[in-house]
């Protein structure tokens, strides 16, 4: 029973470590700023679109970047004034799941014990003068019992979505990634799910400039 316990707070505590793809030709160091197009709502949740939004831009100010909202412009992360590409960030939420309900259904078995009892006399023959000794065996077997009634039951929210970078002057896709993360709180595991990605693209940002 505590195995499965295990396996149930593993799995609501998960999440994609794969690494994104770079396009390694282009030089991030001569990118002036990132402009994070508007995120489209996901169908399980109205208002996704925002929160994810908020979220990234959040991130990026945590990880030491000017982060800008204009109406016309919408939200603009400056990286170096100095220089002239600018670069779009487009998230796509392929999932945002709240409070799904998990059933682990499991087994318990006993298979039964087996009990061994040995037993030993001696017995002397007084016309020859020697001890003879008798050994007696007992076995016992418990047949054990199957239980198939039990189950784990958790409830996890989940937050995927894919990230795509594109120069805008050129349209050359330069940098994707693709996140998801399981946790018990929506908001929780979207604000999780944007750290972990975002991490990944300010270290090479900040390697570059």
């Amino acid at each position: 029973m505590k195995n499965y316990f295990i396996i149930a707070i593993l799995l609501i505590f998960m999440g994609c470590w794969n690494a994104p793809a770079i396009n390694t030709s282009y030089d991030f160091s001569e990118v002036s700023s990132i402009k994070l197009n508007r995120v489209i709502d996901h169908s399980n949740k109205i208002g996704s679109g925002q929160i994810m939004e908020d979220n990234l831009s959040f991130m990026f100010m945590k990880n030491g970047f000017d982060v800008s909202q204009t109406k016309e412009d919408g939200t603009v992360i400056n990286i170096n004034a100095n220089q002239k590409n600018r670069l779009l960030l487009d998230c796509t939420l392929t999932e945002y799941t709240d409070r799904e309900t998990i059933l682990i259904p499991f087994r318990i078995e006993d298979r039964g014990s087996i009990e061994t009892i040995i037993t030993q006399s001696t017995e002397s023959d007084e016309k020859n003068k020697n001890a003879l000794a008798t050994t007696s065996t007992t076995t016992t077997t418990d047949g054990g019992s199957i239980q198939e009634s039990g189950r784990v039951e958790y409830t996890q929210a989940r937050v995927g979505l894919i990230l795509k970078i594109i120069d805008e002057n050129s349209g050359l896709l330069v940098w994707s990634h693709s996140y998801w993360y399981s946790g018990i709180e929506l908001p929780r595991t979207a604000q999780i799910c944007a750290k972990n990605s975002i991490g990944q693209l300010s270290d090479l940002l900040e390697k570059n400039n």
